[in-house]
């Protein structure tokens, strides 16, 4: 064995130092979990308390309900079946549009790069379309497109194009000009460029905006049922808000919030699969 083979071959010693810094880090992580996890669980729990026991004394109890009577009222639309139409219909809704306005944005942020005047062109009209309130644009949409499904998608793929959009054209800049153009002078031009340089380059900027943006998708498809729908969840929201069943409106929230959380849990497991380079990237 020469002196370079016993300088780099680690003893016991080592080894067993290596180990034991590898197991105090598990463990840290694991105790680290634990404390989020209890947080997560105590901070939930106080904040159900105090809606059942302390919101009612600021505010007329029945306008505030309660988690208990928004309980109650979740297993009977669970059980008599009305519930599960609504989720079908806005599913369809913001699922259609979460895709159209994935494919169209990331279509569009394509090519205002590839053609930069184009970007310049169309940036200071897409800024101030950008800034419109999209509820003013919900009965606008309901009257030129009816009230059937349509209205409803192209809403929801209207949020989501905007956002992925904005997303990938600034994860496009943010990458380092010297490596567009060291890429260049090897010969990358094209489609080759795009493929082996600006879509890698992007991508924690693109794959942030997909799994972000379902959310915005289920807030344009409810939007368009508050203003006119005989389904869906936003339509037996709405529905129960105007009937001052605050427990059936509640109950409607918080299918809401847990589908989303259920898409994103899913778009993250398809991501870190698909691309676990990017997985690490900020989540919502």
């Amino acid at each position: 064995m020469t002196l370079r083979d016993t300088r780099e071959a680690p003893g016991p010693a080592t080894a067993q130092v290596l180990t034991l810094a590898a197991d105090r880090s598990r463990a840290a992580a694991a105790r680290e979990r634990l404390l989020v996890r209890s947080g997560i669980a105590g901070l939930g729990v106080a904040l159900l308390v105090l809606w059942e026991f302390v919101a009612p004394l600021v505010v007329e109890r029945r306008y505030v309900s309660a988690p208990s009577e928004v309980a109650v009222r979740l297993t009977e639309l669970v059980v008599d079946g009305e519930l599960w139409g609504h989720i079908r219909v806005t599913l369809v809704e913001a699922g259609l549009g979460y895709l159209i306005g994935v494919a169209v944005g990331l279509a569009a942020a394509l090519v205002l790069v590839a053609v930069p005047v184009l970007d310049e062109i169309a940036g200071p009209f897409l800024a101030a379309f950008y800034s419109i309130p999209k509820i003013a644009l919900a009965p606008m949409f309901i009257m030129w497109f009816g009230l059937g499904l349509l209205p409803k998608v192209l809403l929801a793929a209207l949020m989501v194009f905007l956002i992925v959009l904005s997303n990938t054209v600034a994860g496009v800049r943010g990458i380092e000009p010297g490596l567009v153009e060291v890429s260049r002078v090897m010969g990358a031009r094209g489609a080759r460029l795009v493929r082996t340089v600006i879509l890698p380059g992007a991508a924690p900027a693109v794959v942030a905006s997909i799994r972000l943006t379902f959310s915005r998708a289920m807030v344009g498809a409810v939007l368009g049922e508050f203003i006119a729908a005989t389904q869906g969840l936003g339509f037996l929201i709405v529905r129960s808000s105007r009937q001052f069943e605050t427990a059936t409106v509640f109950a409607g929230i918080v299918v809401v919030a847990v589908l989303v959380m259920l898409v994103n849990a899913v778009v993250r497991a398809v991501e870190a699969r698909a691309l676990p380079w990017c997985a690490q990237g900020p989540h919502g």
